[in-house]
């Protein structure tokens, strides 16, 4: 297992991590999800995230359970959750959302369903649009400070929204947010590699969901997406239909993306590895990604998940420029005025850094701790900004 760093933080999360969110409404699956969980903590998978809205509140219940039974160290495992859509099947104004109120009382009912006395990580699941954002920045710094977590952040808020919260938080000496939960796979690009391009350059984390599009790039569904899965056992759930409405009605559309799905299977074919540790692979390949989560209903699929850490170098130049030519989906960056061409994005230029010979990366690695040599890292950043141009 590879472990990154959270952003600018301290906390070191697995690049693999689980969500329970599938199945989070079924009590009778408890048994099978505290072996899922037991399996992905001997894989070295120490990130578990849920959220009070899974299930109603079932998905907590149910990983609190698990984690109990695994026996682990609380201090071993980094546990998050998500507050806004409310963890009761009740319709009561103030039982969901952001504001103070819910934020805290939500978080203190997330607890106890969990069975912890505090998470590592609290998100704002989506922004709200009619609490002010200071209110909102308070109370993500109250139960911080009050040790209800450790760190904030946000799911599936916009660049802007993400710096206005940060710039709240500076200018009021509170605690700022220092992750977000986007989606990001090879159909999910423009927000992740483009838009937040001003955030991570913040050294805001991530913990990405949906790396294989609901699954549709694992494989199952190169030739037919009516296959036994999620979209025939799960569709009675609002996500799923939405899902379904949005991405799989339309023929031609749908036609389309199965000729690039098969595409996709034949290069991992070609590298020796399944289609979906390659979607995954392509998707840690992105130093942006602290950790992708994965959704799982069976052991193996773990199993397979985890593979996909071992799969990242295999992901060369040319192999990542068979995926661009094969989904044509690169995000558009910003026009460079000096050469009329786009700007290379954060992912190009890390790309870029990997093609660096021995001998550069050696001697950038030593200037870093020898402090006389600090100067020549200017050399560096001059090559960086080449690159850019």
């Amino acid at each position: 297992m590879e472990y990154r760093r959270l952003g600018n933080t301290g906390l070191k999360v697995s690049a693999i991590s689980y969500g329970n969110w599938l199945n989070s409404n079924d009590p009778a699956a408890i048994e099978n999800n505290i072996k899922i969980i037991q399996r992905a903590w001997e894989l070295g998978i120490n990130f578990f995230d849920t959220a009070e809205g899974y299930g109603a509140g079932e998905a907590e219940v149910q990983l609190g359970q698990a984690l109990k039974t695994l026996g682990v160290q609380r201090q071993d495992i980094v546990l998050s959750t998500k507050i806004y859509f409310g963890g009761q099947k009740d319709v009561f104004p103030n039982s969901k959302f952001l504001s103070r109120k819910h934020i805290i009382e939500g978080l203190r009912n997330s607890l106890k369903r969990l069975q912890t006395p505090y998470v590592d990580i609290v998100f704002a699941h989506r922004y709200d649009l009619h609490t002010p954002i200071e209110e909102v920045v308070r109370a993500f710094d109250w139960v911080v400070r009050k040790g209800l977590a450790h760190y904030w952040g946000t799911s599936e808020w916009s660049a802007a929204q993400i710096i206005e919260a940060i710039g709240v938080a500076e200018r009021l000496g509170l605690t700022p947010p220092v992750v977000e939960q986007p989606q990001y796979n090879l159909l999910n690009r423009d927000r992740f590699e483009w838009e937040y391009e001003a955030v991570f350059s913040k050294g805001y984390g991530s913990t990405v969901w949906s790396p294989l599009f609901q699954g549709i790039l694992s494989g199952k569904y190169n030739d037919d997406i009516n296959v036994e899965g999620r979209f025939v056992n799960l569709k009675h759930e609002q996500y799923i239909q939405y899902f379904i409405e949005k991405n799989l009605t339309n023929p031609e559309d749908v036609a389309k993306l199965q000729a690039k799905l098969q595409g996709l299977g034949k290069i991992a074919k070609e590298l020796g590895i399944s289609q979906s540790q390659l979607a995954i692979a392509w998707v840690l390949k992105n130093k942006d990604v602290s950790t992708a989560i994965t959704g799982v209903t069976r052991i193996e699929q773990i199993e397979d998940t985890v593979k996909a850490i071992a799969a990242i170098k295999l992901i060369t130049p040319e192999i990542e420029q068979q995926i661009e030519e094969l989904f044509k989906n690169k995000p558009q960056t910003s026009l460079n005025w000096k050469t009329f061409q786009p700007n290379k994005s954060r992912r190009d230029l890390y790309n870029l850094c990997q093609q660096w010979s021995f001998s550069e990366v050696y001697l950038y690695k030593t200037i870093k701790i020898v402090p006389q040599y600090s100067y020549l890292l200017y050399f560096f950043k001059l090559r960086l900004i080449k690159q850019r141009i």
